[in-house]
Order: C-alpha cells, then structure tokens, then sequence
C-alpha cells in the first residue's frame, strides 16, 4: 500500500509502491501549517476560484450505487427493459442513470457448472450463462462497471451452491434440507474443496481482474449466504478459522491485483457462533489483517439495529480513508415486512432512512439497490418511490466529489523558466478517493495540463507527485505548490488546466472532477485559465 495507508495502520508491515516519474519538480507545502501569502500573491500569477458542480453523478472508482442483479432462476430476461423503464415517485426512470456499479451475485456451480467451464464461455449455454451474458453486455451498453460475489454454501438454496464435479473429486462437506430438496455444501477446510475453490478464482481472475471492466470483488463466498458467517467446519468447531481465513484471504490478494476485494467487517466473521456469542477481539483482528492484505470492507447489516451497533460503527469509524466502505441494508420488504417494527421502524420509507442515516455516520463510499423478482416492489422500488430525495441525496453527498477550489497560475512566462502554480482541493463528499488502495499501484494522480486552445487536448502533462488525493477530506482543502519547468514548449497562448489522472494510461483522465460544466472539457480537464509562453 502507499504511504497513506502505512502510516495510518501502525503496526502493520505494508511496503510503499514505487512512485511514478516526474514530469516536474514539485513540493508541496505542509497540509498541517497555515497557507503562506506567497503562495497566492506569486508575482505575474492570477488567482482563480471554481465552482463546483454538486448533484450530477460521476462515474468514478469505488463510489456510488451499486445496482444488485443476479443469475439464478430470479433473474427475467428483460431486466434492463423493467429497469430502464422503472417506476419512481417522479415517474419513469433509468435506475442505470443513478449508479456506477451493476452487482453480479451468483452460486459458484452456476458460474462454474462443469470443471473447466464458466458462464462466460460462449459455448456454455446454461440458463444462468445466457442472463449472464444478458447482463453483462447491458452493463457495457450503460456505462456501469461490474462487481461480483460467489456463494460456495447451499443452505437455504434450492439447488447445491457448488459444483457436482467438488464433491465427485472426494470434498468431504453436510447436507441440509431447503423446503423439499437435499442440499450439499463442502467444509470450508476441506482441502479438495479448497484446491477446486481456488482453480475457479483463478480462472475468474484471469477473465475479470481488469479495472476497465470490474469495479470490485466482495467477499469470500464462504458461510450461510456467501456471507462468511456460521461456517460449518469438518471438525465440528472453530478450530480451522485462522487457518481458512489465512487461505483464502491469500489466494484472493494474489489473484486480484488489479480490482479492489472485500471483507465482511461483521463480528462473526468465519465462525460458527451466532451474533450474540462471537469474540470481537477475535474479528477485529482478523478484519485488521485483511485491510493489512489489500481487502476493502462491506456490512451487510445497515439499518438493522440489533445487528449494526457500537462495535461495527468503530470498525467503519476506524478505517475511515483507510479502505472504502460498502453498505448493505439488511431488512428485505419481501421477507422481513413484519419484523421492522423491532427497530422502531413504522414502514420502509423509515428503513429507509434508517440505512441512509447509518450509512452517513459509516462514511460509505457506496450504497445498494437490491434485486426483487418483482420490481414493483423490494428495496430499489422502495429507495425510488419512498425515498427517492435520498437516492439523489447520495449521489450530492456520499462517497466522494474532488475539486480544485483555488488556483493561483502563471499568465505569462518564458520558454524554459520555473514557473509555480498554487492549487487547493476539496472533497464535498462524505467519503474518501480510494488512491491508496494496493490493487491501484498509486497510479491516481494530481496532474496540471497545458491545453492546445483550438482543440483543448494536452500538449504537455506535468504530475504533482506530493499531492495523496487519498487523504483529501470533506472540510479539509489540501493545498499544494508546485512547480514546473517549461521546457519542450513552443511559443503560443495555452490554458491551464487541471485534472486527477491514469498514470498507466498515458495519463488520461481516470478521476472526473466535480467542477461546473463551463470548466470541463471533453475528456475531463478542467480548465483554469490562459497563459502566454514566449
């Protein structure tokens, strides 16, 4: 991890990325000491202000509503048509409008139904690959990053969780009853189940760790719902917990170097006691361990009052703008309709705004839209029609919205002399820019552009190395002097600009920034104002 994180999390052993190469030379002043009048009164410089743009979404890494789908018997074949049609308290809708994510979740015998063979495999034509596929290919066409989750388990399912083929090869695990049907699901330390567990990961990872195309990884796929909670170990007790969660956190970290993974941060996270018996201490040091390897952190309890307490608030409160944060509610209209009332809770418009409460006071980075089979009802019916100010309110406030506030910039200089730029950021979001995370190399970064006027495409890009956008948060401007070297420029009026960069594309645009459309260009910069170059 980058330096950011390494010094937040004491104690644990993170080695720093290598820093990309300077375009400039550039220093910053120090973020705890009071800004110096030269840094805005730079003779020959003009300080501009920008305005921000506060309500539209912005498609960018780690943030937003994540749009739950999924590939089993519930899915229908027309869930685009029914969700860019969908019916909200200010009429007809495009969910896909509101959020950056679509969440894939599925078993792992339906990703995998033979050994060797996944859904995404155009010769595969199971029922589970074709609405795969389905939703894959409507998730290109609207602009949303993919993000998945695997469930090993089979309680409570109608159908085995894992693969024929597992149990075939001599994977010991239990059997339990769903309804009418027998169910079988594999000891999580099980070591054949482990070896065929692991030959899918790696597979998957092959297809899917590219950040072009996946927003993240959650969770194990281990326990009851692919939630790693009550696991049932060969042994009959908790004995295999650290060695599984060694497992597994392992090959996940090797695996998805690239995509970003999660973690259930709840406290019985691979036990096998109920909520009420499990070791804090236990969790909470597993948890840290996880972070220590690259993992992110999701609860899928939020609004459920007996489930999400003080302890899941410190864990959240504790590694805030250390690792992203992903919320799940945890009342479900369908099944849960009659139980709200235990929370205090009169209707879901309140479960609503009970989710949203503790998801402000968790500093998530991202919210869920479950899936129903009827999408007249369930949570997204619910979120657009009894709540749909804070679906809104979300996009405006949570996660993160970046932007230069101030800038004091050069108007006129000389081929080949120092020039130097001051530049103030602000985070109107409630979140944090995840630019630390291990699987984004510290390849986010601060960039100050000079723009061709005709075409307002770079003609030169130069990096501010010093500038941690992961540190940037809400009511803390950072404020940074850089200073630039004008060499390898023509004569000629260019403009200023500024922009939160790729370095592994070639320094395009990776972070859109949250200034007013007057600013923008096509690509992304934000334009700041003139300078004459002679």
């Amino acid at each position: 991890m980058n330096k950011f994180v390494n010094n937040t999390l004491k104690g644990l052993s993170m080695g720093l990325l290598a820093a990309s190469s300077l375009w400039c030379t550039a220093c910053s002043d120090d973020d705890n000491e009071p800004l110096s009048d030269y840094s805005w009164s730079i003779s020959g410089n003009s300080t501009v202000s920008i305005k921000p743009e506060r309500y539209k979404l912005l498609r960018n890494p780690m943030s937003g509503w994540v749009i739950y789908s999924g590939i089993g018997s519930g899915m229908m074949m027309n869930f685009w048509d029914l969700y860019d049609n969908f019916e909200s308290s200010e009429g007809n809708v495009k969910v896909s409008d509101y959020g950056n994510t679509l969440y894939v979740r599925g078993l792992w015998s339906n990703f995998n139904p033979e050994r060797g063979k996944y859904v995404w495999d155009e010769s595969v034509q199971t029922e589970p690959a074709k609405r795969f596929r389905m939703l894959v290919e409507g998730a290109k066409e609207r602009n949303l990053k993919l993000a998945f989750t695997f469930v090993c388990d089979s309680r409570d399912k109608h159908e085995n969780a894992c693969p024929d083929y597992v149990r075939e090869a001599g994977a010991q695990g239990f059997t339990t009853t769903t309804g009418s049907v027998n169910v079988w699901t594999p000891y999580p330390d099980d070591p054949i189940f482990q070896r065929e567990y692991e030959a899918f990961l790696t597979a998957f990872a092959e297809k899917y760790n590219d950040p072009d195309v996946t927003q993240f990884v959650s969770g194990f796929g281990l326990g009851k719902w692919g939630e790693t909670h009550t696991l049932v170990y060969s042994t009959g007790d908790e004995s295999p917990r650290e060695a599984v969660f060694e497992w597994i956190t392992d090959v996940m970290a090797r695996l998805f170097t690239k995509v970003p993974i999660m973690i259930n941060y709840h406290r019985c996270i691979l036990g096998n006691k109920g909520f009420s018996d499990a070791n804090t201490d236990i969790a909470a040091d597993l948890v840290k361990r996880a972070v220590a390897k690259g993992f992110c952190l999701r609860h899928d309890a939020f609004g459920m009052k007996q489930y999400y307490k003080d302890w899941e608030r410190g864990i959240a409160s504790s590694y805030r703008g250390i690792v992203p944060i992903t919320m799940e509610g945890g009342w479900v209209e369908s099944s849960h309709g009659g139980s709200i009332a235990g929370d205090g809770y009169k209707n879901f418009a309140e479960v609503r705004q009970g989710e949203f409460d503790e998801a402000r006071g968790g500093y998530v980075n991202m919210m869920d839209l479950r899936f129903d089979t009827n999408v007249s009802k369930g949570e997204t019916h619910s979120w657009f029609n009894t709540a749909f100010h804070l679906v809104k309110e979300f996009i405006a406030e949570g996660a993160y919205r970046l932007y230069p506030d101030r800038l004091s910039i050069p108007t006129s200089a000389r081929i080949g002399s120092n020039v130097m730029i001051t530049h103030r950021w602000s985070n109107l979001g409630w979140g944090y820019c995840p630019a630390n995370l291990p699987q984004y190399g510290d390849k986010y970064k601060v960039a100050i552009a000079l723009l061709d006027k005709s075409t307002e495409q770079p003609v030169r890009i130069f990096i501010e190395d010093k500038a941690d956008i992961a540190s940037w948060m809400k009511g803390k401007p950072k404020t940074y002097t850089s200073q630039i070297k004008l060499t390898d420029v023509k004569a000629g009026t260019y403009e200023w600009a500024v922009g939160l960069v790729d370095t592994t594309k070639d320094n395009a645009i990776g972070i859109l920034i949250a200034a007013r459309d007057e600013y923008q260009t096509a690509d992304g910069w934000v334009k700041v104002g003139d300078v004459t170059i002679q």
